[in-house]
């Protein structure tokens, strides 16, 4: 078993699943749904959403728990598409994030071949990108409604998450009247306007009370890009900014964005939202965690919990009061020109999970 997880997980590597290369994410759904049908048993859809594919494997109507994993990567090198054996660690791009997962959850599904088990699979190949054409979608649109979501996204080492931060990304874009540079005064800076927006919005959600958490369990705010103006000597009269804000359960959704859109236009911005989710809260009570407790206990030991930072898919099921786990095997190096992930944590994963599902 671990060498047939060891060999799919080469083979998804080899697939340059990044963004714009749309044939690759149809190859790639295309080679998930050959492998699953050899398990008789799965009714498997595949669809496409805006050149963006998506797979849905389940075994009735009646669904308890549904796993969810993604195939596309983020850019990389040409030679992070050739997967490394090394040292008992799989190296390349997605190993970790998240196509080692994929391999444990696609090999799963095709070998359970005896009953209609109350699970479900869905693979996409667009979470790097905001996951509009994937999960948001799918979430929407295909009565996707369970007791639980599994979602190994998350939490190395098999730390179980209990509370991801909610996202807010945005674009705001600002006009401005050009002028020569040394005469500021005649024109209205638009880089001027976007900084001051930020500063201020900033001030309001970030509290320095909190900043000593060591979890760092506070909201935080990021400009992750900005554009605008010709040259040093012109006042700029038009730029934009991309900027990510993550919060936590304390604050809901809707509180953040009312709060850009008031400043947006208090300091006369266009606002674009690009993609928004929900803080992921799992339900500590619910019989189908608690069961899933019982196999991490058998299968992997004592159990250790953490909290989540970056966002998951996880938020739109939480956005349907649906609870979440997250967890990883052992890797990492995500997003990086050295990232890995352990053999023998992926078959341990794979235990894991089959006993789950054994005992729902």
């Amino acid at each position: 078993m671990q060498l047939k997880i060891e060999n799919l997980l080469t083979d998804l590597i080899k697939f340059k699943t990044i963004e714009k290369n749309k044939d690759e994410l149809r190859k790639v759904i295309q080679y998930c749904y050959d492998y699953l049908k050899q398990n008789d048993l799965l009714r498997i859809e595949v669809f496409e959403v805006n050149q963006k594919w998506n797979l849905i494997a389940k075994f009735s109507k009646e669904v308890l728990v549904y796993f969810v994993a993604h195939l596309d990567v983020v850019d990389g090198l040409d030679e992070q598409f050739e997967p490394i054996l090394k040292e008992g660690k799989i190296i390349g791009r997605g190993s970790l994030d998240m196509k080692g997962p994929s391999s444990v959850l696609i090999e799963l599904f095709k070998n359970l071949n005896d009953r209609d088990y109350p699970v479900g699979l869905i693979l996409t190949t667009d979470e790097e990108v905001g996951s509009q054409n994937g999960v948001k979608y799918i979430v929407e649109n295909k009565n996707v409604h369970s007791k639980l979501v599994i979602i190994p996204d998350g939490g190395e080492n098999f730390r179980i998450i209990t509370k991801g931060k909610g996202a807010f990304h945005f674009r705001v874009k600002s006009k401005g009247k050009s002028a020569h540079g040394s005469t500021p005064w005649a024109g209205v800076n638009s880089i001027e306007k976007i900084i001051m927006f930020y500063q201020t919005l900033k001030e309001a959600i970030i509290f320095k009370e909190n900043l000593d958490d060591s979890n760092h369990w506070y909201n935080t705010i990021n400009i992750g890009k900005i554009e605008g103006g010709q040259k040093v000597n012109i006042v700029p009269d038009f730029a934009q900014a991309d900027i990510d804000i993550r919060f936590t359960e304390k604050y809901t959704l809707n509180e953040i964005q009312n709060l850009v859109s008031y400043l947006a236009k208090k300091f006369d911005l266009d606002l674009e939202i690009l993609s928004t989710g929900n803080p992921v809260i799992v339900d500590t009570d619910s019989v189908y965690f608690r069961k899933f407790l019982e196999s991490y206990r058998r299968v992997i030991g004592d159990v250790v919990f953490d909290v989540e930072h970056g966002a998951t898919d996880g938020r739109f099921f939480a956005s349907l009061g649906i609870p979440v786990i997250t967890l990883y095997p052992v890797g990492g190096g995500i997003h990086s020109e050295y990232e890995w992930v352990e053999i023998d944590s992926l078959y341990k994963m794979y235990e894991l999970f089959y006993d789950y599902v054994k005992n729902l």
